[in-house]
This record gives C-alpha cells, structure tokens and sequence, in this order.
C-alpha cells in the first residue's frame, strides 16, 4: 500500500529533464482524481520551467496506469460535462515541452490515452495496451480514437476498441504504437539517455522542428480529438452501471495478461 503521506506524482531533475511518475502502485497506478489533478499540475510546473527541455513520464511499481480507477467509478458514475477543463491526458498532450513515455505493464483505457498523449514511447517486454472503454461503457474523452487511428490506422484501432484485446510489446513495436523495448532494469536508464541525446541538439531548432510536428499531428487529429471530447462531454453513466462491468473488465484484462 502507498504510504498516503507520500506524493501521487514523484518527480526527479536530472539537468534539464525532468521524469514525472505516477504513484498509485498498489492499484497499477490507476487514474484517481486526485492523481489526474496532481498530474495536471506538474505537467505544467514543468512545462513553465524554462530550465526543464524534456519531461519523462513513467509509473511506479512496474505498470504504468491501469486507467481511470473503476472504484470510483463504481461509487460516483461518469458525467463528462463535469470534465469542463478537460483531464490530465488532454494537458498532457498540449504542453509544449517533449514528452518521452516510458512504458512497463499496463497502459489500459484512460492509461492507454495517457501513452498515446505522448510524443514517444519506450517500452518493456512486460508493457501491454488495451482500450476497453467499450466494456466500461464509457465513450474516450482524451483523444483515444483520433490518436490511436494516427498511430495504427482505423481498422486496427477499431478492433482494439470493440474488441478490448491487449497488445503486447512486441505486436505494439509492429504497430507503431512504440518506438523501441529494451529490459525492464533498463527502461529508466533509456529514457534519461534518449532525453540527453534529445538535449544535444540546438534547443530553439528542436522547438520549431517540434511544433512542426506538433501542427502535423494536429492537422489530422485537431478535429476529431473534439469530436470525441463533444461525445464524451454528453455522455453520462450510472455508478451501479460501472459496478456491474467493473468485475467482467478486470477479469478480462487478467485473462488477456495471462495469454498474451
């Protein structure tokens, strides 16, 4: 159990990167609101240090989120009207600052959105991805069926997302969905050396070759990143509703863990 006096968010300075990890490790690092809201803040603390050029985000205790926490869910429903300034993974894919993910375990639903709202992604051979918002009953709201389609294309994406099968590592390096793995041990390691060779280059260069992949990206994923923000923003369930998949969700992903 996490000791509660401990941060949601850990972060660690190296130079001029700055690794951001989630601190929920005894429930796989999943998206509570107070670790939404404490990521959005240090998302942005980083974001206005001129001092901090590339931030790592990773989760502790070997996964890195699990999704949005289907306890509370289960007690509280979903009402995306209530999500008026957005969530963690919309800021996470607005700041400016290089975003580098560094992905063990699982990346599920709103923990799979999180990955894909980075600029990058290093992986472990343990790393799996999954969107079961369909089996939740809830539709994405952080961008997942525009940038999952931009990293996979749209027959692929579709079948992750009525299908809610997990990709392993090796299929996701296929996929595009990440850019290389390597050992679990090594995985920090990597992203502090990527980070470093990222730094080497001229830093007002490396902005303006950034925002113009920024604008590349947003060219064909702007419009229906709000498209699904509209949609999710009118859609509402039940917290009985989310307690009565919540079993069959987490009994799936167990299954396709094991198997894959």
């Amino acid at each position: 159990m996490t000791d509660p006096n401990e941060p949601l968010v850990l972060i660690e300075q190296r130079g001029h990167t700055r690794m951001l990890t989630l601190n929920r490790p005894h429930v796989r690092n999943a998206l509570s609101v107070a670790l939404s809201n404490a990521l959005v803040a240090e998302l942005h603390s980083a974001d206005d240090d001129a001092d901090t050029r590339v931030i790592l985000l990773t989760g502790a205790g070997g996964a890195f989120c699990s999704g949005v926490d289907l306890k509370d869910l289960s007690e509280h429903g979903f009402d995306g009207a209530e999500s008026v300034d957005g969530n963690c993974i919309t800021h996470l894919a607005d700041v400016r600052t290089p975003v580098v993910g560094l992905v063990s375990g699982p990346a599920v639903t709103g923990g799979f959105e999180l990955a894909l709202a980075c600029d990058f992604l290093i992986a472990t051979p343990d790393a799996r991805f999954a969107d079961t918002h369909s089996r939740v009953g809830i539709v994405p709201g952080g961008g997942l069926t525009a940038r999952l389609t931009e990293a996979v294309g749209v027959r692929r994406a579709r079948q992750m997302s009525s299908t809610g099968a997990y990709l392993d590592a090796d299929t996701a390096l296929a996929w595009g969905v990440v850019n290389e793995i390597v050992p679990p041990a090594q995985l920090h390691d990597r992203g502090w050396s990527v980070a470093e060779a990222m730094l080497t280059a001229d830093a007002r260069t490396l902005t303006a070759v950034w925002n113009l992949y920024d604008a590349l990206s947003a060219d064909g994923t702007a419009t229906a990143v709000e498209r699904e923000s509209v949609v999710n923003r009118g859609w509402s369930v039940a917290g009985d509703e989310v307690a009565g998949r919540a079993k069959s969700v987490v009994t799936h992903g167990r299954s396709e863990s094991a198997t894959s």
